[in-house]
């Protein structure tokens, strides 16, 4: 065996199976044969003959130190929880951004998973082997396309072309890159359980060298682009956290830090000193390598790197106030007395940008006017960054109102059905879509089990299960709706309060906060209080919590009426940079729907 020939772990079959050692040559064949048969994997990065020493000798790839090669760069592509329009419209995105930053479409590969996509690159920035290149790439993926997940740590292997994924019984096969904008999930699927792409495709673009003998085909373009990953290997070798002193700025987030990641809430914690690194002025990629040592391995380097750019793309901020932050609160703090730290001052330039913005993203377009809803109502727009309360007494139609709107809205909409079970969320919709009654729903769907009858609710995603507040704020960064529906407020989880109105008017802030940060439109369905409720005197102090709740929300839509008569009157007791709203409708229990009365 040559000195410089490529070595390779190599696993078959059961994943547990690690520490086998192979030339790259001998892998490929190995890969060859093994094609639409087993579960196979290789490890990310090709090593010498000291790599294959170390393992005979100690029985494990853990702990090399020797160098690092790499004969090709493969960005992963999770599908996570996205649904299968949401994943290829990620990887198309990804190949945007690859090809925007000036990678050669010659000089990319295109594998499905299984599940997700890998998208392999030649050697474009020019890596060279050190005992550091695996914290290089790292850094350098991880800075210029962190769409990936961040898989690129030493001992890292990576599923082989053409092997089984054992948890969708799909193999990874090649797509080309031509085929991938116009075909659906489902047709990547299809493709992936038949040998015909083997025999297809397994010649196509075989352009990555095997041996590390072999020069690259191309020069390397990006190599000015590498960023060093020294200074990070560095800091994790220091060991374990010490105790520092804290200075007069967010304390509570020093005192976090050299805390380390104690159980309980350390994903919270990590996404509030993210939040205040970034307000710091601090580049994601020095917090990024701060926040992995701080996790010290008690989180998983793929769920800091998630959660910490999650934090800076959506700009998360936490105050004073933060039921976490002031946990830790000290009064060495600056912010301690005036409990102040939320504060976002802009100069004019910032508040002229930002209204310029506004202006060129047509938010008018993006909002919703119940004059497209109703016919012949009046103009009155549900705006994105909006809090919108819906309230009423028992028996008005409240959720049924909210319903009316989103399915004909036609914005994409997360609902979060708290008190209904998912089958009778579900079924009003189909009332509602098609304006027919339970009953009629039913003999749809018995008389014919392939019944499709949400081809005009493809916009609406339903959640039931209760979430923490906390929790709400990740769903949004992740499925990013244009709307969200609170069913109802009541139900949303709250770590610690102290009586329903803390309760209520914690959820309010939270809510508020969300609506702004990610420039959604909220739907809250809110109830009125007892008195309110057994008096019928119901409007604009008749909500729980009722003074916080008025001052946060941007409009109040009160549902007022004869729960045994089928009108209603919709007014805004509260309608911010807005006129004055006033419906009477007709509301048919029989089919959900409301209908403008006289319209």
């Amino acid at each position: 065996m040559e000195s410089k020939e490529a070595i390779v772990e190599v696993v078959q079959g059961d994943i547990k199976s690690r520490n086998q050692i192979t030339s790259l040559d001998v892998y490929n064949k190995m890969q060859d044969s093994n094609a639409f048969k087993d579960e196979m994997y290789r490890s990310y990065y090709a090593f010498d003959k000291t790599y294959y020493n170390y393992v005979q000798k100690h029985k494990t790839v853990k702990g090399f130190d020797g160098l690092v090669y790499i004969d090709r760069i493969t960005i992963d592509i999770d599908k996570g929880d996205a649904d299968e329009e949401g994943i290829q419209h990620y990887v198309r995105y990804a190949l945007d951004e690859l090809f925007n930053f000036g990678i050669d479409n010659n000089h990319v590969n295109i594998w499905f998973s299984g599940s997700g996509y890998h998208i392999e690159l030649l050697n474009v920035f020019g890596f060279q082997p050190s005992k550091f290149l695996h914290e290089k790439v790292k850094a350098t993926m991880s800075e210029y396309f962190s769409f990936g997940d961040n898989i690129y740590d030493k001992t890292r292997i990576i599923r082989s072309k053409w092997s089984l994924n054992k948890k969708t019984n799909l193999y990874k096969v090649y797509i080309p890159l031509e085929d991938i904008w116009d075909m659906s999930y489902q047709d990547v699927c299809k493709v992936a359980k038949s040998k015909r792409a083997y025999n297809k495709y397994r010649a196509s673009k075989e352009n990555f060298s095997n041996n590390l003998n072999v020069e690259n085909n191309i020069e390397p373009y990006l190599q000015r682009h590498i960023l060093s990953g020294k200074e990070y290997t560095n800091a994790k070798e220091q060991g374990p956290l010490k105790k520092g002193n804290t200075n007069s700025v967010v304390t509570c987030m020093q005192h976090v830090f050299n805390e380390g990641p104690s159980k309980g809430s350390r994903n919270m914690k990590l996404m509030r000193m993210a939040s205040s690194y970034k307000r710091a002025g601090i580049p994601l990629l020095v917090s990024l390598n701060g926040l992995q040592l701080w996790a010290n391995g008690e989180l998983d380097d793929k769920e800091v790197i998630r959660t910490v750019t999650n934090v800076y793309d959506n700009n998360y901020t936490y105050g004073c106030d933060d039921a976490i932050m002031s946990e830790y609160c000290d009064p060495k703090c600056i912010f301690f007395k005036r409990k102040d730290y939320m504060l976002d001052i802009k100069d004019v330039e910032s508040l002229e940008d930002n209204f310029k913005n506004y202006i060129a993203n047509d938010m008018l377009k993006k909002s919703i006017n119940m004059k497209d809803i109703f016919i012949d109502c009046q103009d009155y727009y549900f705006k994105p960054g909006e809090l919108i309360i819906f309230s009423g007494d028992t028996g008005m139609g409240k959720t049924a109102f909210v319903q009316n709107i989103v399915a004909k809205a036609k914005k994409d909409t997360l609902f979060l059905s708290l008190e209904m079970s998912e089958v009778l969320t579900w079924r009003r919709f189909v009332q509602i879509a098609w304006n027919k009654s339970k009953q009629w729903v039913y003999e749809q769907y018995k008389s014919d089990p392939d019944a499709s009858l949400g081809e005009d609710l493809k916009h609406i995603k339903i959640m039931t299960i209760a979430p923490e507040i906390e929790a709400v704020k990740k769903v949004i960064a992740q499925h990013e709706p244009n709307v969200l529906v609170i069913d109802t407020t009541d139900e949303l989880q709250v770590d610690r309060f102290d009586g329903d109105i803390q309760k209520q008017n914690v959820i309010i802030d939270a809510l508020k906060g969300i609506a702004q940060r990610n420039n959604t439109t909220i739907f809250a369905i809110h109830h009125v209080n007892k008195v309110s409720g057994q008096q019928n005197t119901i409007g604009l102090h008749s909500l729980k919590g009722s003074s916080n709740v008025v001052q946060k929300a941007d409009k109040v839509i009160v549902l007022k009426g004869n729960r045994n008569e089928i009108y209603r009157t919709i007014t805004s007791e509260k309608s911010r940079d807005e006129g004055r709203f006033e419906m009477i409708s007709v509301f048919d229990s029989e089919t959900m729907t409301f209908k403008r009365y006289g319209g």
